[in-house]
């Protein structure tokens, strides 16, 4: 496992832990609480994904967004279907 990986488990532990403390502080009685916590958990994992994407970029994304060269782009436009 990489170290993003790692940083974005527990990131989505605590706000899960978060999530599901906040939930079972509300007033209400339900009869099951997992059709209500089962989307909260999905969007929290969501959220959580989202969050961890703007705070930590990562450097593989930097190096996929550079342009190519001139000379990667003209070998590129030669080859064709079955060469």
């Amino acid at each position: 496992m990489n170290p993003s990986s790692i940083r974005r488990f527990i990131f989505t532990l605590i706000t899960g832990y978060l999530a599901i403390f906040g939930f079972q502080q509300l007033p209400y009685e339900l009869e099951n609480r997992w059709l209500v916590l089962i989307p909260v958990l999905i969007v929290v994992y969501i959220i959580t994904v989202w969050l961890d994407g703007i705070f930590f970029k990562d450097s593989s994304l930097d190096t996929t967004t550079q342009p190519k060269t001139k000379k990667a782009l003209k070998q590129s436009s030669k080859k064709g279907f079955g060469e």
